[in-house]
């Protein structure tokens, strides 16, 4: 005689708010991605959103602003520069390999009918966003290294999170994932970053 698996009316009722859960955020996603693409709709607006989300274009800003900072900093400069590339390093290729390969969601421009003529739609996975996850982790470093740069680095990190929904490559949601493992792994370089301190007593 065969036994059968009943499912029990309790577990029936969490799936389905699980599931009831699940939807909701997704229909939030693409509220907020429909109101970003009905305001703030200007050439020069695009303009920048395109701007600060290509990440060749921070190559010789990055550069000066490294340079500064051995400059200003001297010994605490260049920990805090190797503590923010291991971090960094580690937190883009978890977030690409790890997470967006094994989850596997498609990007908005993909799947909304609304995002059809976006050009640049990367054929990579969405969550979450590489670019927000990279920013929230050295804004995260950078304020904890640093206190007096809390404002400009975060206004940083939101804008090119903020670019990545107006361009519709991405779902909010992606970007608030990015932005929470990218601060934890930015905690962690900081951790690194403290570590270096007292071993070279800088």
């Amino acid at each position: 005689m065969g036994l059968t698996h009943k499912v029990k009316p309790s577990e029936d009722r969490a799936s389905d708010k699980v599931l009831f859960y699940m939807i909701s955020l997704y229909d939030i996603d693409v509220y907020l991605i429909d109101w970003v693409h009905t305001h703030f709709q200007s050439r020069l607006w695009i303009k920048f959103m395109e701007f600060v989300s290509i990440k060749q274009n921070f190559a010789i800003p990055g550069l000066i602003v490294a340079i500064l900072i051995l400059w200003v900093y001297r010994w605490r400069g260049a920990l805090f520069l190797v503590a923010g590339g291991i971090a960094i390093g580690l937190n883009d290729a978890i977030s690409h390999h790890v997470f967006k390969e094994g989850i596997g969601r498609l990007r908005p421009c993909h799947v909304l009918p609304q995002l059809q003529h976006v050009v640049n739609c990367s054929n990579s996975f969405s969550f979450p966003s590489n670019h927000a996850s990279n920013t929230f982790a050295f804004a995260m470093l950078g304020t904890l290294c640093f206190r007096n740069w809390v404002l400009l680095v975060y206004c940083i990190a939101l804008i090119v999170g903020y670019s990545r929904v107006f361009l519709g490559v991405h779902y909010p949601s992606d970007i608030l994932g990015g932005a929470a493992f990218g601060s934890l792994m930015g905690y962690l370089g900081y951790l690194l970053y403290r570590q270096g301190l007292q071993r070279f007593r800088v």
